[in-house]
């Protein structure tokens, strides 16, 4: 169960780190100017700085496990969005307000789901950083070979996984 929270957190900062990478040169290249495009990308960091905030009354109403799912599909369907070109600025701004709530959400749950582990938090945090400094390369390679316009799908794909790994940490927690 270990390995799925920490795939979830790596998946789920690749995303970040992948967004707040690729996102400028996405729309630019899908005809938005670069200071469009940066202020975009502000706007990115931005809503992922709100959704932090509000997501702390939101857990005071919903399990750990629906806000993560209703994270993972809502980053997933904005990504698949960002393919359309006039869309594309306003789902990456979605993106930033629903990956927001799973790195805070995500530690309570792992600490209810594996109590004995008294270092899964820390070992959870370390090994995220992981997809922060992978998913730059990843990606960049991935567009060698699909192209720039490729990004929020290739993004969008990684997002699925992290959807599919919190069902399964679902399923998995439910029968402890």
């Amino acid at each position: 169960m270990l390995a799925v929270f920490v795939t979830l957190y790596v998946l789920h900062v690749g995303i970040e780190a992948g967004v707040g990478g690729w996102e400028p040169t996405h729309l630019e290249t899908v005809g938005y100017g670069a200071g469009f495009a940066a202020t975009a990308t502000s706007v990115y960091w931005l809503m992922m700085t709100v959704g932090r905030f509000l997501v702390a009354p939101i857990a005071l109403r919903f399990s750990a496990q629906a806000i993560i799912t209703v994270s993972c599909a809502g980053m997933t369907v904005c990504l698949l969005l960002a393919t359309v070109p006039g869309a594309a600025p306003y789902a990456y701004a979605g993106v930033g307000l629903f990956i927001a709530p799973i790195f805070p959400t995500g530690l309570p749950w792992l600490h209810r789901a594996a109590p004995r582990a008294r270092r899964a938090g820390a070992v959870v945090i370390a090994a995220s950083m992981v997809g922060g400094v992978v998913a730059g390369p990843a990606l960049g390679k991935a567009i060698e070979w699909s192209g720039i316009r490729a990004v929020p799908l290739l993004l969008s794909g990684v997002s699925a996984l992290c959807l599919a790994a919190t069902l399964w940490l679902i399923r998995s927690t439910r029968t402890r």
